[in-house]
């Protein structure tokens, strides 16, 4: 790979002549850089950097001249020197040696590894900053976690201009693309690159600080301009990501949500006219926050004990994921439940798991119902104590249908298992590679099934799961005074969570207020009073699983942009 390095340089006659006394012995001097070109770019220089460049050049075949009189700025000047490169490969490098030239070949040999785009970062082990100014340094690492935190990219040093692109990279973008004058552009090239899909790896550097030389970033000047631009690549990032993330997993109509909603309020709007709104009202203007924060923590935690439970299952079926992702797949599907009145959610975890992992459909499929099998099991399990303490006939139905659901999906599971190549000879003209999925299903299948400590760490998981579902339901009586018996609140939040096996409004509107509130009644607890508990509670799921969804969606759907990119080009050659 033939390897251009860009250095933009603005009145560095300090520097120049330096950089390039270190820089081409290192490119010489390696293989991977052996095949090397150097592009100066004189930005509006009115020192003798022009002069210096243009003698360097005459001196060494390799560096190419550039000089701009337009608008200065240092993304403009790399986005003059991006148009004259002629190599394989393009890596920005400051003109005031603050970059260093043993770190190029570490780069490139990132790229040779199979990666698109190699970071050079300053704050991994094995990299430094020596001679960072503390206040701009306190700055870059809050814009750095912030850009991280939105975007889910695992790199720790966004902002370092310090990387190496394949040009295919730069073309995918298009240089007239890139809308950044200033030292913003060291932002908006790399999430450009990660926002269309190309893979990166980070690799540690050291940075070094000016010796000679006015520093040309300035903090106050700069920080509005970096805010901005991380704002606007934001909100295009996500309208391109989250639109084929939803695609992938969201069909129907809109007009159905629409109803589906209306439906559940209408459900609500009659409880509370069964409850008394003033009644209603009056407790929840009493409510508790810090109460209301515990219902937040325990909803919370059975989310962490989810995903420990599922990545359990997923590698006694023989595949590793980290849980960090295996959360946001799972608080992904929750969001998408609590948006649409379908149980898409399960379908939307499997799908997320392929396109970030690459992990079979079909045999995350089969993990999540074996998952459900121990919900509903467990579910049982919890009910069995309070039916023997208060006899209702209602509890006996309650653990009749738990088991009998549990027991539907088992055979079903088994149907599949056992009747494979019939089921594939049904439905293969329909879905074409559904016979790829059975047989992963079926291997996934054999795999758990032959792993006993698993299956009983995942049923031993299951009941904290909704030991703490409960509990947060008795948080909530707690947030407005109320002190619920918890063999109440465990068959109330079990009888809602049962009622909202069958989807029939967004986030069980109406659903779960009417399941609480109907079986607190058989204990006497008034309907204004159980309304009000079901509604805290309701409310305290909607805070976690909106706001985590919703952060786990947006770094879903960027995480999934590799896979996409690669549908979008399989797609594209299929079609020629």
């Amino acid at each position: 790979m033939k390897i251009s390095c860009v250095v933009p340089a603005h009145n560095e006659e300090g520097n120049i002549e330096r950089l390039i006394e270190r820089l081409v012995p290192t490119l010489e001097n390696h293989a991977v850089t052996e095949d090397h070109e150097l592009v100066l770019v004189d930005d509006n220089s009115t020192d003798n950097t022009p002069f210096i460049i243009d003698a360097l050049a005459r001196k060494n075949p390799h560096i190419k001249p550039v000089h701009r009189s337009s608008v200065p700025g240092f993304g403009n000047a790399l986005k003059e020197g991006f148009k004259h490169v002629e190599g394989d490969v393009i890596i920005p490098i400051m003109g005031d040696l603050s970059d260093t030239p043993h770190d190029i070949p570490k780069l490139v040999e990132k790229l040779e590894a199979g990666y698109d785009v190699a970071y050079g970062s300053r704050f991994i082990k094995g990299g430094s900053a020596e001679d960072y100014p503390a206040a701009k340094l306190f700055a870059n690492r809050i814009f750095n976690n912030t850009v991280r935190f939105l975007f889910g990219i695992p790199h720790k040093d966004v902002t370092n201009a310090f990387k190496a692109y394949r040009k295919e990279v730069v073309d995918s973008i298009g240089i007239e693309h890139l809308e950044a004058e200033g030292f913003d552009l060291t932002v908006e090239l790399p999430l450009k690159a990660h926002i269309l899909g190309f893979k990166s790896a980070e690799v540690p550097v050291t940075w070094h600080g000016r010796e000679r030389g006015e520093a040309k970033l300035k903090l106050s000047e700069n920080g509005l301009v970096y805010g901005k631009r991380l704002l606007k690549l934001f909100v295009w990032g996500n309208l391109i990501a989250l639109a084929d993330l939803f695609r992938a997993v969201v069909c129907g109509s809109w007009l159905g949500v629409l109803l589906a909603l209306l439906l559940g309020v209408l459900i609500l709007a009659g409880i509370f006219t069964l409850s008394g709104f003033s009644e209603v009202f009056g407790l929840l203007r009493t409510v508790s926050l810090s109460w209301v924060a515990f219902c937040c923590g325990a909803i919370l935690l059975t989310f962490v004990l989810r995903t420990w439970r599922w990545s359990v299952l997923l590698r006694s079926a023989g595949y590793v994921a980290s849980r960090g992702i295996l959360f946001k797949c799972i608080m992904f599907s929750w969001f998408l439940n609590y948006l649409l009145p379908a149980r898409v959610g399960d379908i939307a975890r499997g799908v997320a798991l392929k396109t970030t992992e690459g992990k079979p459909l079909g045999m995350s499929l089969s993990t999540i119902v074996v998952e459900r099998i121990f919900d509903l099991i467990a579910l049982a399990f919890l009910l069995a104590l309070p039916a023997t303490l208060f006899y209702r006939p209602q509890f006996l139905w309650l653990i009749a249908l738990s088991l009998g659901i549990a027991v539907a999906l088992l055979i079903a599971l088994l149907m599949v298992y056992k009747f494979e190549k019939s089921f594939v000879k049904l439905l293969g003209r329909r879905f074409p590679s559904i016979g790829e999925s059975v047989a992963l299903l079926k291997a996934g299948l054999d795999e758990i099934r032959g792993n006993a400590a698993a299956l009983l760490l995942c049923f031993v998981l299951s009941l904290p799961i909704w030991f703490f579902e409960i509990f947060s339901i008795f948080f909530a009586a707690r947030a407005i005074n109320i002190d619920l018996p918890f063999l109440f609140a465990t068959v109330s939040g079990i009888a809602a969570f049962i009622a909202q096996a069958l989807p029939v409004t967004p986030a069980g509107i109406g659903i779960h207020e009417a399941s609480i509130t109907g079986v607190l009644a058989l204990f006497g607890v008034s309907t204004s009073v159980g309304t009000s508990i079901a509604l805290v509670d309701h409310i305290a799921r909607g805070v976690i699983i909106y706001i985590f969804g919703a952060i786990s969606a947006v770094h879903i759907g960027f995480a999934s942009r590799g896979y996409f990119k690669v549908r979008a080009g399989v797609n594209k050659d299929g079609n020629k």
